[in-house]
């Protein structure tokens, strides 16, 4: 059987419940990135702390945002209905159910409609989803049973045939893993990790979503899911969603895929004897490691041919923001090839990152309050594309606000690459990026500047592999994970062998 890769958002949020920015705007934006996406209404909390010495503002702060939530419902259920169009874009109606106990969970349905239920545990949401032909999943598993993490013990894979283990909170993968869990709702436990529940003998696949909070939907480097479906249609992404066809990314579009025989991510399969492994990763960037995991150990590791002939094909990237976090800086760029063509774009756009946004925030967030599109692509050809942002300054020196694009180009060492942006004008020779960043600052020391490279050969953006493997154990667990050298990751859900 052959599937086709989409990508989308099931976990972001605006101010339809609590949160910046509009539903319109978020599904606007998420149209921009995205194949589907589910912008979340905050709902129900059953087992919220009722002591209001400590925690009276929690208290306040959720019990609105769940009025507002339930006041409002019936619209967020009709504009993504209205948004939705089977082959172009799939949006489904979702609620979050927050719980100290089991964790917290969101629910979807393929169904037009999709009731607003309570339920005062997690048996009874899984019996509320189970009513709709819809499933259960939970996010930020990776905080302490108790704390709002998974209860693994509570588990049920017919309902929650996959978690949510990155986003803005950070990496539930496992102890080790990148992108430490740093809110203050704590640290990471490894016995909430999806480690930790493939060890219990959990079959479950593993997502990643923003969980943002200012109506931007696949806010890049927040998280972002990979499915592989027959059909952009929300029966076909729910039956894909149910056989646990997915993956977790971190923001740039990794096309990553592992098969073993004839099996897809997620599946099962009986094979006693020798077993035929196949992989292939296509980054948006210079790859820096390929990762076969068997039964949680690294079993073999991947790396690019820098070898291989790129026939004059590379990744090139554009970064521009930077300056002071209290300016907002509006951007008009323009990009020519003198020869070849642009083949692919790749937008890498994110939103200001917020979770659980307070009143202080506001002045962070006046671009994705008031622009429809932040970032958009105004005019695209083989060989030019113009696009218009808006940008402040980083938040931190660890905290981006910066935006980018990748393109992938085919042409000579010797095109030439000029950018027209904010009244400057700028070019290179597309030699003269290969492995170089060159920076170029709009007004001086401590500006908005714009960053133009590196280029990179697509032979260093490629693994392929294939390899014959013997059995372990009885039950053997497979999984891949890849890294590119800027940061960017893809984590694959396993696929199961029994003998």
């Amino acid at each position: 059987m052959s599937y086709k890769l989409f990508w989308g958002d099931l976990h972001n949020h605006c101010s339809i419940s609590y949160g910046h920015g509009t539903l319109p705007q978020a599904l606007a934006r998420a149209r921009q990135q995205l194949d589907f996406c589910s912008v979340t209404g905050h709902a129900f909390w059953p087992d919220m702390p009722t002591d209001r010495n400590q925690y009276a503002e929690i208290i306040d702060y959720h019990n609105e945002g769940f009025a507002t939530c339930a006041k409002n419902w019936n619209v967020l259920v009709r504009l993504h209905e209205q948004a939705n169009e089977d082959g172009s874009f799939v949006a489904f109606p979702s609620y979050e159910w927050h719980s100290l106990k089991y964790g917290d969970h969101i629910v979807y349905s393929s169904h037009k409609d999709l009731p607003l239920k309570d339920a005062p545990d997690l048996p009874g949401l899984r019996a509320v989803a189970k009513q709709v032909d819809g499933i259960a999943i939970p996010h930020h598993i990776g905080y302490a049973k108790g704390f709002r993490g998974i209860n693994w013990d509570e588990y049920r894979e017919d309902v929650s045939p996959f978690v949510e283990m990155y986003s803005l909170h950070g990496c539930s993968l496992s102890t080790h893993a990148a992108y430490p869990m740093l809110h203050d709702m704590g640290p990471r436990d490894f016995g909430s990790t999806a480690e930790a529940g493939w060890q219990k003998g959990y079959k479950f696949g593993i997502v990643g979503g923003t969980d943002h909070h200012a109506a931007y939907p696949g806010s890049h480097g927040d998280g972002r899911m990979g499915v592989f479906a027959d059909s952009l249609t929300r029966e076909g992404l729910m039956d894909a969603f149910k056989a646990r066809r997915v993956f977790a990314a971190t923001g740039d579009k990794i096309d990553a895929r592992f098969h073993i025989n004839d099996a897809w991510i997620g599946d099962t399969i009986k094979a006693s004897g020798k077993r035929n492994l196949k992989l292939s990763v296509e980054g948006i960037d210079q790859l820096d490691h390929v990762r076969l995991i068997k039964n949680g150990r690294v079993y073999r590791r991947f790396f690019p041919d820098t070898n291989q002939d790129s026939e004059n094909i590379y990744r090139l990237r554009l970064t521009w923001g930077w300056g002071k976090k209290i300016d907002l800086v509006y951007w008009l760029a323009k990009l020519q090839l003198s020869d070849g063509e642009f083949r692919k774009l790749d937008t890498c756009f994110s939103g200001h990152a917020v979770v659980a946004p307070k009143k202080e925030e506001d002045d962070l967030n006046a671009d994705t309050d008031y622009e429809l599109l932040p970032h958009e692509i105004l005019d695209r050809t083989d060989k030019s594309i113009t696009w218009k942002s808006v940008t402040s300054g980083n938040l931190s020196m660890r905290h981006a606000t910066t935006q980018s694009i990748s393109l992938e180009i085919k042409a000579s060492l010797n095109a030439k690459i000029s950018l027209e942006v904010n009244g400057h004008k700028f070019s290179h020779t597309l030699a003269g990026l290969i492995g170089e960043a060159q920076s170029h600052f709009m007004r001086g020391w401590l500006t908005e500047a714009m960053q133009i490279g590196p280029a990179v050969p697509k032979s260093e953006c490629c693994v392929l592999a294939e390899l014959l493997d013997d059995p372990e154990n009885d039950s053997d667990i497979y999984r891949l994970e890849a890294a590119q050298a800027n940061g960017q990751w893809v984590w694959l859900t396993p696929i199961w062998i029994e003998r």
